[in-house]
């Protein structure tokens, strides 16, 4: 026998289940949220943030090799981090005032930023106009030709960075505008994120560092090429490079040392006496080897004037070889 529900009777069942389906919905949505900061997006993936963080330690490397050889002294670069952040954020960590610049970065529309630490930033200006490289006592902003001597630095590191993302992309960084409080020059807007590279720096016992501020969209734009960068590609010296490391090494004393050997029992070593002759296995017109440094360099005769006795180089010879006990 079917019985009929009054009204009451309905309702209560609906409401019933329908509290049942809201909890098993609440339920369902719990196991499958994830957390999700809405101010700061990630919009760079983690496998980018890696291949970014690879380029520009490799980046580091060259510009090390090149504010070497410019400043003609000692500089160390080293990657401290690749993060994600928004423009507003970037600009609360940074020194105020410092040396900061807006980037054009063709063949983009956004800009980029580069900030250079005072502490660096004037030690770098002494040590170009004749100093040691000492930085100020107190912070105070750059006048105009302290800038101006900045500049010339800034864009060794521009090309050192497009040096480093010539294997995703090729980009050209130049200067759009400079600024010695970074308030007041607006590059983008202040929530929008922006992809920050940090490089600590030191020259000697002065230490600092250098903030690069990347827009996301050249990120994206270069998408799947970041797969490329893990691959160790070999960088040319420059022109200039090559100058320094001609001049410098240039100098160093190298010992080149005509190689012949001979075996001989340790009874007959013990033996010698003073005005024995030792015969060697080398007829004197054969050709003997010549070692620099412990490597075979050359290959050349004996040969004597006014009684010294010296070496007639013949020929210049593959490198490798290397002398025994170098």
């Amino acid at each position: 026998m079917n019985k009929i529900l009054t009204q009451d009777e309905i309702d209560a069942l609906l409401s019933v289940a329908a509290a049942g389906g809201l909890e098993a919905g609440r339920q369902t949505s719990a196991n499958a949220l994830t957390r999700y900061n809405f101010r700061r997006p990630d919009r760079v993936s983690k496998d980018q943030i890696h291949a970014l963080q690879f380029l520009h330690e490799r980046c580091a490397r060259n510009l090390s090799t090149s504010l070497s050889a410019y400043l003609r002294t000692v500089i160390n670069l080293g990657v401290v981090s690749v993060e994600q952040f928004s423009y507003a954020e970037f600009l609360a960590s940074l020194t105020d005032p410092t040396a900061f610049y807006a980037l054009a970065i063709t063949p983009f529309d956004e800009l980029g930023a580069i900030e250079i630490n005072p502490s660096i930033a004037f030690s770098m200006i002494d040590r170009m106009l004749g100093g040691a490289g000492q930085p100020m006592a107190q912070n105070r902003p750059l006048t105009e030709i302290e800038q101006n001597v900045v500049d010339s630095l800034v864009k060794l590191l521009l090309d050192g960075l497009a040096e480093a993302w010539k294997p995703v992309t090729s980009l050209t960084f130049s200067i759009r505008a400079r600024e010695t409080r970074p308030q007041m020059l607006q590059v983008v807007a202040p929530n929008e994120i922006v992809v920050t590279v940090v490089f600590d720096v030191k020259i000697g016992d002065v230490r600092g560092r250098i903030n690069i501020c990347i827009p996301t969209s050249v990120v994206e734009t270069a998408g799947t090429h970041f797969a490329h960068v893990t691959q160790r590609q070999r960088r040319e010296p420059s022109a200039s490079e090559r100058a320094w490391l001609d001049e410098n090494f240039g100098r160093v004393r190298v010992p080149v040392v005509p190689l012949i050997r001979t075996r001989l029992k340790a009874s007959a070593v013990l033996a010698l006496q003073p005005g024995e002759i030792v015969s060697l296995p080398l007829a004197a017109d054969q050709p003997l080897d010549v070692y620099a440094g412990g490597v075979r360099k050359l290959t050349g005769r004996l040969a004597s004037d006014n009684g010294r006795l010296m070496v007639l180089v013949e020929d210049r010879c593959t490198p490798g070889t290397v002398a025994e006990g170098a």
